[in-house]
């Protein structure tokens, strides 16, 4: 991109944390920056100080911007990002993420004069080419479903073989013993989040870090400028596609991980189970793959679910090892075995890491039980149709007698449309009672939202499952929390009552405001 040749551009979404470094990086350029946002923020007042025109609402249908060049985020409507793109077609428009990623392009490829260059690193855009990954292992992990618990298991099995390694998860960030917390709906951080908690975790001499991927930050460049040794997939199923647009694209901006960041001779650790194999395994001469339904390094067989965890055996070569998983969930098998060949490069034996897991504590709202008797109650974070439909299973294992399970969820505003009907329908075949309720509705009609899930829900094939709806918006959290008291209330003696699709995160967003709430402590002071 020829940024010499661009004298104005127009910023929707100014007041944004991705938005700010890049409105310093053209001002710094001396382009002229104009920039729409919804509410004044210590951000916006900032970006104003350097002589930033900012006006304080969404454009106008019809509004023809005065610029050469406009950015959007992803954030707005899609009807208004459209309307946006109409009425300027004769103007080059960029959605925030991928210009973000055209500007670390550009540096990385050598196409930045000296101006450039010098603007680019003091808007500090991109900070992580400034770490050097020589001085610990630097390892990470990415995926749809059980990214976070296959980090935790890897960080487990490391310290407890002598290792101080490091954390950074979409839960919470560990440097040793200490626990940071990340933020409200938190993906992979920005590039000044990880450098600042890269820089910490150095100073505390850690030998490994283990860091939670996502799509989003690797095709946003959050990740610019670090190189891993190891890299590891979960599985990459349907999701995020309101962003990507199809599995391909989001497959591809997976494969970034193996593509941009991977150190040179770095190993790649494979699911031989899911399609994305195929595409993947061409990425690299040095793979290691796993899988519990065909041959591959690392097998998992004889898989038993238990009321309180999941025994199998592991094969490795010409080894089998018995293993016990303290925890629930049959896919956790696929999680274990991604960490152990993640680890045995880290030349801890599959003796020790058999040990080590016995002592594995579930990750914060993966799968958690609260409450046991008489009634079972238990949160998880499943929001995809495919981690619903194992959480469900797993559940129902835990149904005693003439038991029932009890499903509370919903699906978040302005996110994965298509997933809302697949979603009910799996609900509807495997429980017994679905509870309707908000997750996130964001800009979007919560009634609209649970129509679109009843509709799937109705074509199921239990139709003797029973449906309930929450679907006010007026007292924004309550309408959760009545949800799941509802649940609580309708449990028995041998029920399951399930919670999904939150856990861990501490908001609930309705509108344009993010609103304290945590699945478990609510559920807790319910259940108290």
């Amino acid at each position: 991109m020829k940024y010499s040749e661009i004298k104005k551009v127009v910023v929707i979404g100014i007041g944004g944390r991705g938005a700010y470094y890049i409105v310093k990086f053209l001002n710094l350029l001396d382009i002229v920056v104009e920039g729409y946002d919804l509410k004044e923020s210590e951000r916006t007042k900032e970006i104003e100080s350097w002589g930033v025109k900012i006006n304080y609402r969404n454009p106008q249908p019809g509004e023809i911007f005065d610029c050469d060049f406009f950015i959007y985020t992803n954030d707005l409507l899609k009807e208004l990002q459209e309307q946006i793109k109409e009425d300027n077609s004769d103007k080059e428009g960029l959605e925030l993420g991928k210009f973000y990623k055209q500007i670390i392009k550009d540096f990385e490829s050598g196409n930045m004069n000296e101006s450039e260059i010098k603007a680019f690193k003091d808007s500090n855009i991109a900070p992580l080419f400034d770490i050097d990954t020589s001085k610990m292992r630097y390892i990470a992990i990415t995926g749809t479903d059980g990214k976070t618990t296959t980090c935790t298991m890897i960080y487990h099995m490391l310290k407890d073989n002598g290792f101080k390694p490091a954390l950074i998860t979409t839960v919470a960030a560990y440097i040793g013993e200490e626990e940071i917390a990340t933020g409200l709906h938190t993906t992979t951080p920005s590039s000044q989040e990880l450098y600042d908690l890269l820089k910490r975790i150095e100073t505390e001499q850690c030998t490994h870090v283990i860091i939670e991927a996502t799509s989003h930050g690797l095709e946003q460049g959050r990740l610019a400028g670090l190189k891993f040794d190891t890299v590891g997939y979960t599985n990459i199923t349907s999701e995020h596609l309101d962003y990507h647009g199809n599995w391909d694209s989001y497959c591809n901006a997976k494969a970034l991980l193996i593509k941009d960041h991977l150190k040179d001779g770095g190993l790649v650790v494979l699911n031989k189970d899911d399609k994305s194999f195929e595409i993947l395994s061409k990425l690299s001469n040095n793979v290691l793959t796993y899988s519990i339904l065909q041959v591959a390094d690392f097998e998992g067989k004889d898989i038993e679910e238990l009321k309180n965890g999941i025994n199998f055996e592991l094969r490795n070569k010409e080894e089998t090892f018995p293993i016990t998983l303290p925890i629930l969930g049959k896919y956790n098998v696929s999680n274990f075995l991604c960490s152990v060949a993640v680890c045995e490069k880290e030349n801890i034996t599959i003796e020790k890491m058999k040990d080590s897991i016995i002592s594995f504590k579930t990750v914060k709202g993966r799968m958690e039980i609260l409450k046991k008797e008489p009634y079972t109650v238990i949160v998880d974070y499943a929001h995809t149709s495919n981690a619903v439909e194992n959480a469900l299973k797993s559940a129902r294992l835990m149904v005693k007698d003439d038991g029932k399970l009890i499903h509370v969820f919903g699906c978040a505003g302005r996110r994965d449309f298509y997933k809302r009907p697949e979603m009910g329908r799996i609900s509807n075949e495997l429980s017994d009672i679905t509870i309707l309720t908000a997750e996130d509705p964001r800009l979007e009609n919560l009634e609209d939202i649970n129509d679109q899930i009843e509709k799937g829900w109705r074509e199921g094939k239990n139709k003797k499952g029973k449906l309930y709806r929450f679907d006010y918006m007026d007292k924004n959290v309550e309408v959760r929390r009545d949800a799941i008291k509802e649940g609580l209330e309708l449990a028995k003696g041998n029920d399951v009552v399930i919670i999904t699709g939150k856990a861990h995160e501490e908001s609930l967003c309705f509108g344009q405001i993010e609103y304290p709430w945590n699945d478990i402590e609510e559920s807790k002071k319910l259940i108290a």
